[in-house]
């Protein structure tokens, strides 16, 4: 068969024939080619990992060559390629074995956790009647398991279908799910009570039937904040009772929010490179629920790395699929045989075609080594969705300029487009949100910001605009020219605007102009009522900001400690080149022939170094282990010219001076820098990169 249908599709073939895959995942969602390429397991009794059931399959090499493999033919390829995450060439068709439709019944028992080895081995491990098993073992506490085996039977079915409906709705399962995660009181409900409800009555069904699933029943609703995530990990059966405990203990101290903990068993793989299974196993199959920040994505690393610390110590594995948390080391000592799986890449693919986030860090490359190095960097990895949400916020940056500049130019401040700059800023708050929806979990706290920042600016900007127009446009036309304090204004609002580049708004010394407004300029003079009105209208302006900023900043230092002014990235280029561009730059690794690990300034200082590393060759691969970021330039509006290699999202109006537009970019990280040596060729101007 063609590896790209789905077990569902094949289920739907076969079932006329009264034929059942032998082995495959609980879902049936997944491709073949898919669930071959990760070497799967399911429920399924008297068997190891999928590759056991699998007679030959053909590949697709690096080279556009296609190759049959089997245990015979081209063995390397067959253990390499099956359980090889991607990394051998691409799985195009496969031959399986199949295995009778059975009609099967559920049995399950409730016991202590200490009871199940001993009872898995007399009961269902050499029972040829039983067909799948799973223990169900119940946190907190993971003191009770419950046997879940379905037996070969010729009872009366019990419901008639052949295959779980496609339009199934699974609207209990997830709600049930729902409610038992997150509290203690729901888990106490899924074991004494839904549990031994939904248990509590006989249960006959077509074999199909039962490996028909769909991953729909697993849980449902909004995921931006919260979502739910397997691990997997394999301990020898002879270690399941030494391992238990450690495993709890890392879950309660950790306050894993652990939704439910599996059961399965597996027979010894010895033939694939990447066995998971080079003893007979017992997979705990970990289902939990964690925040989508990444400080959770962070935390669930933590815990995590101790799993497999543990399981390490027991002489067991763990499951490659999902989030690659693992260090370098673990993952050798938990396959000791990848070396033989490297060879076999590094022979059939050595331009290195096949990767992916897993290989990235694994295959030894000068890539893994930057990114075991990466990952070793408390803090490096930010959300992606920050280099979005930072537009509106820096609209509060190029505002100000714009107003520094307008009144050093000599214009009246009521002339100002006070209005017009609160529509921009909610424009580039509604747009930008328009652009990332749906790409990235919702970032809260960022949002809350921007509201609170936004607010606060339309009220200053309505309370300015209002005072400019009437009593400041009075005194503006009684005096003959900008008096002292004016002049004194005009320099305060250009060191803010300047200082806010680079710094957090918040350390500007409001207060020292507030001041100064006083002691710098004469009391008396000419054009005394605009003098007087500019001395009070400032005071109170810098004084309420002051006071303000004190606020915030204390906040601010409270909630994320002193303001880390970096950026990490991974780069390509000359070492000293990079290094004489400006002394803020600095590498932190040289990993030789080029690649780099180097920290720029944020914010303004960020803007500046990039285009100057561009110029000097250098090539970007990942910052802040994100693939992709926004910038925006300023051009005439009836400008068409575009940088190369990036995706426009939006345009917008400057607001002073007239009569030019902002556009707003995405481009993937690997070629910002030829987006940016396409600037000046195209007479584009540059505005901002938006940092993490």
């Amino acid at each position: 068969m063609q590896s790209g249908i789905t077990w569902r599709e094949l289920q739907e073939y076969i079932d006329s024939h009264d034929l059942s895959v032998r082995i495959m995942q609980t879902y049936a969602n997944f491709t073949v080619g898919g669930s071959l390429s990760v070497n799967v397991h399911g429920r399924y009794i008297g068997h190891g990992p999928i590759i056991s059931s699998v007679m030959a399959i053909e590949l697709v090499l690096a080279d556009g060559t296609v190759v049959p493999a089997s245990r015979e033919e081209n063995s390397e390829l067959f253990f390499a390629a099956i359980g090889g995450y991607g990394g051998i060439g691409v799985i195009s068709e496969v031959t399986l074995a199949l295995e009778p439709n059975d009609k099967v019944g559920r049995h399950t028992i409730v016991m202590p956790v200490t009871e199940y080895a001993g009872h898995f081995a007399d009961n269902v491990r050499d029972n040829r009647d039983v067909v799948f098993h799973n223990g169900d073992l119940y946190p907190p506490d993971y003191d009770t398991v419950r046997d879940v085996s379905w037996f070969v039977t010729d009872a009366e079915l019990t419901n008639e279908d052949r295959l779980i409906a496609t339009d199934d709705t699974y609207w209990l399962l997830p709600k049930l799910v729902n409610f038992s995660n997150g509290s203690g009181f729901g888990k106490w409900t899924r074991k004494n009570i839904i549990d031994p409800t939904f248990y509590a009555f006989d249960r006959v069904v077509w074999r199909n039937w039962e490996a028909s699933y769909d991953v729909r029943e697993l849980g449902e609703g909004d995921r931006s904040e919260k979502t739910w995530v397997l691990q997997e990990y394999f301990i020898p059966v002879e270690n399941f009772d030494s391992f238990v405990p450690k495993m709890r203990e890392i879950f309660n101290k950790h306050e894993v929010d652990v939704v439910n903990v599996s059961i399965r068993h597996a027979l010894p793989d010895p033939d694939s490179y990447l066995s998971w299974a080079r003893n007979e196993v017992f997979a705990f199959v970990v289902y939990h629920s964690q925040g989508t920040t990444t400080a959770d994505r962070q935390q669930v690393g933590v815990w995590t790395r101790e799993m497999i610390d543990a399981i390490l110590s027991e002489g067991g594995a763990y499951y490659l699929p999902y989030q690659p948390h693992a260090t370098v080391d673990q993952f050798r000592a938990a396959y000791p045989d990848a070396d033989k799986y490297f060879a076999v890449k590094r022979e059939v693919d050595p331009g290195n075609r096949f990767r992916n986030k897993l290989w990235e860090k694994y295959y030894p490359t000068k890539q893994s080594e930057v990114r075991e190095y990466l990952d070793t960097l408390d803090g490096y990895a930010k959300g992606e969705e920050q280099t979005f949400l930072t537009v509106p916020e820096w609209y509060l940056v190029f505002n100000p300029n714009e107003y520094a500049d307008f009144l050093a130019s000599g214009n009246n401040p009521s002339a100002f487009p006070f209005w017009k700059s609160i529509d921009e800023y909610w424009t580039l708050y509604d747009r930008v949100n328009v652009a990332s929806e749906g790409l990235y979990p919702e970032n809260a706290e960022y949002q809350t910001m921007l509201w609170v920042i936004g607010v606060s600016t339309t009220a200053e900007f309505v309370a300015k605009g209002i005072y400019e127009n009437t009593i400041g446009r009075l005194t503006r036309w009684l005096a003959s020219e900008d008096t002292p304090e004016d002049l004194l204004i005009q320099e305060a609002h250009a060191a803010y605007g300047e200082l806010i580049y680079y710094e957090p708004w918040y350390v500007f010394d409001f207060a020292d102009y507030a001041g100064r407004i006083w002691t710098d300029t004469p009391f008396f003079g000419g054009d005394f009522i605009r003098k007087f009105e500019r001395k009070l209208m400032f005071t109170g302006e810098f004084a309420f900001k002051a006071l303000y900023a004190k606020a915030i900043g204390f906040a601010s230092q409270s909630a994320y400690g002193p303001s880390e002014g970096i950026v990490t990235m991974h780069v390509v280029g000359d070492a000293t080149r990079i290094k004489a561009i400006d002394q803020r730059i600095e590498v932190l690794r040289d990993f030789g022939d080029g690649d780099l690990v180097i920290t720029a300034p944020r914010w303004g200082g960020f803007t500046e170094v990039m285009p100057r590393l561009a110029a000097v060759g250098a090539d970007f691969v990942e910052i802040n282990g994100n693939d992709e970021i926004v910038f925006t330039t300023v051009e005439d509006e009836s400008s068409t010219a575009a940088p190369a290699h990036a995706r426009l999202l939006f345009n917008s109006m400057v607001i002073s001076p007239s009569g030019q537009k902002r556009s707003v970019y995405l481009v993937r990280i690997e070629h910002l820098a030829e987006a940016l040596r396409s600037l000046d060729e195209r007479r584009i101007e540059l505005e901002h990169i938006f940092d993490f």
